[in-house]
């Protein structure tokens, strides 16, 4: 055991640590699955929404009309399943 550097957990704090870690990977699959079906310029939209950028500042950055960065904001969020873009990037 600890004499030779383990880790001992007790059985009870053991299955809450397993379930933290079994809700949150389950929690980052179901993301990375949202994530996944979104289309690649859907993908750059949602890097710069990440990185905080306007609507203004991402078709700027990326060379679309403010409209067009509107559209893929708009599907990026229904995709995802989210009314706003600060719960499309806490996924």
């Amino acid at each position: 055991g600890v004499l030779r550097d383990e880790t001992h957990l007790p059985p009870a704090l053991l299955t809450g640590v397993l379930r933290e870690l079994t809700t949150a990977r389950k929690h980052r699959t179901e993301s990375e699955r949202l994530v996944e079906s979104l289309t690649p310029r859907e993908r750059e939209v949602l890097r710069c929404m990440v990185a905080g950028l306007g609507r203004k500042a991402v078709a700027e950055r990326l060379f679309l009309s403010p409209h067009t960065v509107r559209t893929h904001m708009q599907n990026v969020l229904g995709k995802l399943g989210v009314h706003s873009t600060l719960a499309a990037v806490a996924l």
